[in-house]
């Protein structure tokens, strides 16, 4: 039913939007821009699978554990639909029409001046299908389907009235009602003391004499009932809020620039087979499959024979078990996992089963860099040109100032998508291939602000790769298992979750798990002595309890001293828990002054004087190490995402899957002998892992040195999961009833707050100070913090600049802003605090003038490094 079918004779002149002046553009009318949306709705359900997402989603729902019938499935699913379609049907209202529209035809009208519509929207829907809802029985014993239905309409709503703003909690109190209960019937009586507010309305009669909110509290004990299936209702609400701020961005993108949007993922008109082809043509994918068809003539290594058998043993378990929705890839290091995911990946995209896109999900930046590094040596400039692969790593905040101004009543915005504040293409996930950040992913999942909220509808018919998952905070494993399960499910998503030390989350789900382990044989591999002895493991150290710096200094200075009587050379790295133990351990190798190249790499260290030490660290083209001497001494940030292959390690004692990823930086080539790992126990755990379930298994304890020489971690996840499963049956607010309570009330901001992967508050210093580095074409380029500070806040100001110019411009200026930025917090204070010495604030940037007297030159790179002490020691003084 059109929009014009709900208003009176005449409505036509009722506006959606206009455009400035000088383009001599006609105004947008309501009835076209609903249409308009429609019509996008339309093509997502074309392109991308919306939907028959939306239909299994609804087919999932249950009410008293009994499936909803046809007819009630049908009545959902146009519910949904209309609820995108009469989003903004508010904009009936005069004074909209007055004031937002400057609509000179609307007729004067005695109304006080509100000119707000998103409410107002709310309540015509109910008001609409509340009405067809007295005229429909659907057939079945359940009494209480009518009942959900009305709580379908009343979270239908809530999402209408929310598309300017964010979602909260539905069930907000605000009183003996919750908040929107309360703002539905204070717009109620305003209507019915000032009906011209619904002057266009057809049914305003209607709606001035029906008690809404009372017809609607009479079902309301149900909302607070397990009545429904807690994550389907969830994972529709989230859809139908996306989907509504999607395509009203693109509807609204298509009025103000007259282009189409054009969607970029795998179809017949942008074919997968190039790239297909193209990773089939690599140097790699041939050897593999020289295995595959000549297995007993192959000419293949003994280490990437092994590769090869499990590439090709990974590919045929997945394409055994293409109807599940979750495959775990546990593989040790060294193995290739990132090929294999690849193949993976490509192998679902070709497999007929409506995927179109491809995206990676990685804890950490330096992983995203590495395997956009390794795309890029796969798939040629012209290939990607047609093809783009983009990092996508960095977000508009969850909620913006713009989405908090309009829940506080300072006015509703409409959605800028010019050149202005949304990047569409990036924020909607237009891309066959994309890499991003775990967080940025949990946002789009999880997140409460409309444009982080954009690509949520895009998921669908996506396969995802998420990488190194135990870095996910484990308190929320069994939180994370159950969404995850169900996004896959409903919104036809295909999950690749992968590691060399990956918790099986099978056990923290009750019944039957849709998923797949894609190694079968795993001790096949990881007990074979190419990947199993390659570093041989000494735990003598811990014998001492708790060492001295000076006691590690002589254990390190006499390994280092029997090598070169041997005559080996040493690539050393030793790893603190710490960035202060690090620093101090640091110095303390500077004051020995050995012959040997000293690298320092801590989370504090800019992107630029981390390039430098990889490189250096790396290898030529004939796989020779540049420097066959070196010492690296770092903290965790080493332990993924760090391509460095070492030759003996010390690393103080943390969590078992740390200790095996740190190995993991040890003869990562496989191929060397006389590798080895040195365990002591330098500062507590503890006090650095707080509430991490693993560190009450370390290497202290020999049964778990054992699994760590075995790589049995699945008897180490073992334990944790059934202490998690443990802490969550237990009476307190951590019991998993009042997390499904709050996913079945749709308490959509307690659940962000759950599902948030870091708590701790992020600030970011902007150090300005004189860099020299490299710039794209590999020339010497001198920066001015300073210069780079003024010039980024230059562009934030600009609105007047071209949309692609300053896109671009802002891209070029954040790729230079890295070299200045350092993250800043008193590391593991429980109490969180601010930088104290700064002059300028944007956003969770502080800016610091002059700040040269912070750093200090490295030797080795000619980088400089972030002087974390010298910066805290002078913000302390600032108090005193």
């Amino acid at each position: 039913m059109g929009i014009g079918a709900y208003l009176i004779d005449g409505a036509e002149i009722l506006l959606a939007h206009t455009a400035k002046k000088e383009t001599g553009k006609e105004p947008e009318s309501l009835a076209e821009h609903s249409d308009l949306v429609l019509h996008y709705v339309d093509k997502l359900s074309e392109h991308n699978g919306l939907a028959a997402a939306i239909q299994r989603a609804v087919a999932t729902l249950t009410v008293q554990d009994e499936p909803l019938s046809l007819a009630a499935q049908y009545w959902v699913i146009k519910c949904f639909r209309q609820a995108i379609y009469l989003h903004d049907l508010g904009k009936i209202n005069p004074v909209f029409q007055k004031k937002k529209m400057c609509n000179q035809q609307i007729e004067k009208l005695p109304l006080p001046g509100d000119s707000t519509h998103a409410l107002l929207s709310a309540l015509l829907y109910l008001d609409i299908y509340l009405a067809e809802l007295d005229a429909v029985e659907f057939s079945g014993a359940n009494s209480l389907v009518g009942s959900f239905m009305k709580q379908v309409l009343y979270v239908f709503a809530y999402v209408i009235s929310r598309h300017h703003t964010y979602l909260a909690n539905i069930e907000e109190p605000d009183g003996e009602e919750t908040s929107f209960e309360k703002q539905l019937q204070l717009l109620q009586k305003k209507i019915q003391r000032y009906p011209g507010y619904v002057h266009y309305y057809r049914y305003k009669e209607r709606l001035c004499s029906r008690e809404i909110m009372a017809e609607m509290l009479k079902s309301r004990y149900q909302r607070f009932t397990d009545m429904h299936s807690p994550f389907p209702f969830y994972v529709l609400a989230k859809l139908l809020y996306s989907t509504m701020a999607a395509c009203d961005f693109y509807a609204t993108y298509a009025y103000d620039t007259e282009k189409s949007l054009e969607f970029q993922y795998f179809s017949k008109k942008q074919a997968l087979w190039p790239v297909l082809e193209t990773f089939q043509n690599t140097e790699i994918y041939r050897g593999v499959q020289e295995l595959r068809n000549n297995p007993q003539t192959t000419m293949l290594s003994p280490i990437n024979r092994l590769r090869s058998a499990l590439f090709l043993a990974t590919e045929a378990e997945l394409l055994r078990n293409l109807d599940k929705q979750l495959y775990y890839l546990e593989a040790p290091t060294g193995s290739g996992k990132t090929y294999m995911s690849i193949n993976l990946g490509l192998k679902l995209l070709s497999s007929e089963l409506g995927l179109n896109k491809l995206i990676y999900v990685f804890p950490f930046n330096a992983l995203i860099e590495q395997t956009k590094l390794t795309l890029d040596k796969i798939f040629p400039d012209e290939l990607r040109n047609q093809y783009p692969i983009p990092v996508i790593n960095s977000i508009t905040p969850i909620i913006s100032k713009k989405e908090e101004a309009a829940e506080t009543g300072n006015g509703e915005t409409e959605p800028e998508f010019d050149y202005k504040s949304v990047l569409l293409q990036r924020q909607m996930l237009q891309y066959p291939v994309m890499l991003t950040s775990h967080v940025n992913f949990f946002n789009y999942l999880f997140g409460l602000g409309r444009e982080s909220n954009l690509a949520f509808t895009h998921l669908c018919n996506s396969v995802v790769i998420l990488d190194e998952i135990q870095s996910y905070k484990n308190a929320i494993w069994k939180e994370i298992i159950h969404f995850l399960q169900s996004f896959a499910k409903l919104l036809n998503i295909k999950i690749i979750i992968m590691s060399a030390t990956l918790p099986n989350w099978d056990s923290l789900v009750a019944g039957e798990s849709d998923t797949c382990s894609l190694v079968t044989e795993r001790e096949q591999y990881f007990q074979n002595p190419l990947f199993r002895n390659r570093v041989q493991l000494h735990f003598e150290l811990l014998d001492k309890k708790v060492i001295t710096e000076e006691d590690l200094l002589a254990e390190v200075l006499q390994k280092l001293k029997n090598r070169q009587a041997q005559g080996k050379s040493t690539r050393l790295l030793i790893e603190f828990i710490t960035k202060a133990a690090a620093r101090s351990f640091y110095r303390c190798l500077q004051s020995v002054k050995l012959d040997i190249p000293l690298f320092e790499l801590t989370g504090d260290d800019s992107n630029l004087l981390r390039k430098e030490v990889l490189q250096q660290l790396g290898k030529d083209e004939k796989d020779n190490f540049y420097l066959s001497d070196a010492i690296v001494v770092a903290t965790q940030v080493i332990e993924a995402g760090v391509d460095i292959d070492m030759d003996i390690g010390f690393k103080d004692i943390s969590m078992l899957d740390s200790e095996e990823q740190f190995l993991g930086r040890i003869n990562r080539s496989c191929l060397r002998p006389d590798c080895h790992a040195y365990f002591f126990n330098m500062v507590k755990a503890t006090l650095i892992y707080r509430d991490d379930r693993r560190t009450a298994y370390d290497l202290q304890d020999e049964a778990c040195q054992l699994l760590l020489q075995e790589k049995d971690f699945r008897g180490f996840y073992q334990l944790i999961m059934e202490k998690i499963n443990a802490e969550r049956q237990k009476a307190n607010p951590k019991n998993w009833s009042y997390f499904i309570a709050c996913v079945q009330q749709l308490q959509f901001k307690d659940v962000e707050k759950t599902m948030q992967l870091i708590t701790e508050k992020q600030s970011t210093l902007f150090i300005a100070h004189k860099v020299t580095c490299k710039n794209n074409n590999g020339e010497i380029e001198q920066l001015d913090g300073a210069q780079v500070w003024e010039e980024f806040k230059s562009l934030l100001a600009d609105r007047e600049m071209e949309y692609a110019t300053r896109i671009v411009k802002l891209s070029q200026i954040k790729e230079k802003m890295a070299y200045f930025t350092f993250n800043y917090g008193i590391q593991h204070s429980f109490k969180q605090t601010i930088p104290q010495n700064y002059t300028e604030v944007v956003g969770s940037l502080y800016y610091v003038p002059d700040g040269e007297r912070f750093m200090e030159l490295d030797e080795n790179t000619g980088a400089k490094k972030f002087n974390r002490q010298a910066y805290t020691d002078e913000g302390m003084s600032l108090l005193l």
